[in-house]
């Protein structure tokens, strides 16, 4: 996934999401080019054209790449979404048996925030990683 880099021993950052507006807006913008590609995919199935190939390759064009750099963003903006009740629940299981998740966490809260999806996925891999 196109996450945030989360170092759970290092000092979390101040503020994981600055960029999500620009993210998103970027995010949308790669939709939109990715839908208008399938929008002339369509143009060219029902119409008859004399540039059908063409008009194929420029479809396929404006669909494959943009959609390739909209889950790169959408990525990003995944990152920064907030926990659902369960996610914190498994996130406080964690740390009490992780003392590293645990003093993460305590840091995060002194900040006065709430972690985001990327520091929970990052705990999740640490965790993992000491399991196995």
């Amino acid at each position: 996934m196109a996450g945030i880099g989360i170092d759970i021993r290092g000092e979390p950052p101040a503020d994981p999401c600055r960029n999500r507006g620009r993210h998103l807006m970027l995010a949308g913008v790669f939709l939109a080019l990715s839908l208008a590609g399938v929008a002339l995919m369509l143009y060219g199935m029902f119409s008859e054209t004399a540039h059908g190939e063409t008009l194929e390759t420029v479809a396929l064009g404006l669909f494959a790449a943009p959609a390739a750099v909209f889950s790169y963003f959408g990525g990003k903006v995944n990152a920064c979404r907030g926990l659902s009740a369960a996610q914190k629940e498994e996130l406080a299981g964690l740390a009490r048996t992780h003392p590293e998740i645990a003093a993460y966490c305590g840091r995060v809260e002194k900040m006065g925030r709430e972690p985001v999806f990327a520091e929970y996925e990052a705990c999740r891999e640490l965790g993992e990683n000491d399991r196995g």
